[in-house]
């Protein structure tokens, strides 16, 4: 899965195998992700090479109010000539959504053009990456001669007994480390994948992952719930967007349920309570509550309860003793801000309740049925934060509400440990049975081909002998 990274107010997930990262579809990272798919503005780019050597690719995207992301490399350092196709998907504010998005791609090799630049315009569409393909071609003279830069594919400069590394020196065999040793470069590993300091069996790719947890060093993890990360670059809790931190499930965390996004109001004798986020990114607004007899108190944000002149109560009444008189008893559905307030004796959600409404996944002020204690419904967050999210590699709860008013278990196929490479051997990756359990799957013998762990996935052709299993070589591109 690839990794994610804010930047100028967007967010860019890049896949590039030599940057950590697998070239996998989005249906992947929305199952790495568990079921919580996020509703995400942006752009999903697919960027073909043909005759172009480049390893970086320099990103940007303008809108007709400006850049929406300014120019920006990925991999972040070059590793290593890229091969074709590369994708990238790159999260945008929502409120650029309707606006005509261009995004234009710039091959690099050693930090100067390989090419010409390649561009694609597309409409951004509210909570959708829309796809956009960008092809960049070999750069010529005029005269229609050489180009300008190399246009060595991966594996040119290469035989049947070695490979490339970072810095263009030929790797004769992988390199002797195991998995969890430390290491600076990915030759200096079997697995060829040098990931967070330590030789790592995939590429670790996913949100919030990491290969050097400790207890877990050589293996791609979850990077535990909370921990603050440049990944998931914090945004304002007005957006109800990312806090800044991990959720426990490879992801980016939005600011939980229950947080402020907007402040408290008062109006004459209405009070409207600060709105809060749903922990699925949206703000939701309080029902607002009638303080009559008494105007709302704007210092305080809050209804009145005493009075020092008739000014302090609604039209009408007079203040005496300290008092505009008693506060009527409000019916089930009416805005509350205390069991007080209401004839049920219940203030739940914000409302007057026909019951005390506890327990998990169960909601007092759903539209429609305002007044109702009724299930949450499915795919929800609980309101009440009962159904925390255990986290992905648990296979338990999600974090969310299945209908019924219980919370639900991440469902069945969702991964819950990634595949990783053992030479000739794909370690399958294990998914969720949806009862709470993550099931093991068969290995898969790659032979006569070795496991990719860029990919994970088993070769199907090659270049190199090293793509090969032992006692098989690379001939005429397949290994016999």
């Amino acid at each position: 899965m690839p990794a994610l990274v804010l930047i100028d107010g967007a967010t860019v997930r890049a896949s590039f195998p030599l940057a950590r990262c697998a070239l996998l579809g989005l249906a992947a990272v929305a199952a790495a992700c568990g079921s919580k798919a996020p509703a995400i503005t942006g752009l999903t780019v697919t960027v073909t090479m043909a005759g172009v050597a480049a390893d970086q690719l320099e990103i940007k995207v303008t809108t007709p109010a400006g850049a929406a992301l300014t120019p920006t490399r990925r991999p972040a350092s070059a590793g290593g000539v890229l091969p074709s196709p590369q994708s990238v998907s790159i999260f945008l504010p929502d409120a650029l959504a309707g606006s005509l998005a261009t995004c234009t791609v710039t091959p690099l090799l050693d930090g100067q053009p390989a090419s010409a630049a390649g561009f694609d315009s597309t409409m951004l569409v509210l909570h959708e990456l829309v796809p956009l393909s960008i092809a960049l071609n070999e750069a010529r003279h005029d005269d229609g001669g050489s180009p300008d830069t190399p246009d060595a594919e991966v594996g040119d400069a290469a035989d049947d007994t070695g490979t490339l590394d970072g810095g263009g020196s030929e790797v004769v065999n992988p390199g002797s480390k195991a998995n969890g040793q430390t290491c600076t470069s990915s030759g200096e590993c079997e697995s060829t994948l040098c990931v967070d300091g330590v030789c790592c069996a995939s590429a670790c790719g996913a949100l919030c992952e990491a290969c050097n947890l400790p207890g877990k060093e050589g293996t791609c993890a979850p990077v535990p719930a909370g921990t603050a990360t440049a990944e998931c670059a914090s945004q304002p809790a007005s957006t109800c967007a990312f806090d800044g931190t991990c959720d426990g499930s490879g992801g980016c965390r939005r600011h939980p349920a229950g947080v402020a996004c907007k402040v408290a109001a008062c109006a004459g004798p209405t009070f409207t309570p600060a709105s809060a986020c749903d922990g699925q990114g949206r703000c939701v607004a309080a029902s607002p509550v009638d303080c009559t007899p008494y105007l709302c108190d704007a210092n305080a944000a809050a209804c009145g309860s005493t009075c020092k002149m008739d000014t302090d109560c609604v039209t009408g009444r007079q203040c005496m003793n300290g008092s505009c008189g008693t506060r009527p008893k409000k019916d089930n559905g009416a805005g509350c801000v205390a069991s007080t307030d209401c004839t049920s004796g219940h203030c739940v959600d914000g409302v007057c309740c026909a019951t005390a409404c506890t327990g998990a996944c169960l909601a007092c002020n759903q539209a429609g049925s305002l007044g109702m204690c009724l299930p949450v419904p499915v795919g929800k967050s609980d309101p009440h934060a009962v159904c925390k999210d255990g986290g992905v590699a648990a296979c338990g709860r999600n974090g969310l509400c299945d209908g019924a008013g219980g919370c639900a278990l991440y469902p069945a196929g969702v991964m819950c440990a990634a595949g990783t490479c053992r030479n000739a051997t794909l370690v399958s990756p294990k998914r969720c049975d949806g009862q709470g359990a993550c099931q093991t799957a068969a290995d898969v013998d790659c032979t006569p081909y070795r496991c990719d762990p860029s990919t994970t996935a088993c070769y199907t052709s090659c270049t190199l002998t090293l793509q090969c299993s032992m006692r098989h070589t690379c001939t005429g591109s397949a290994c016999q």
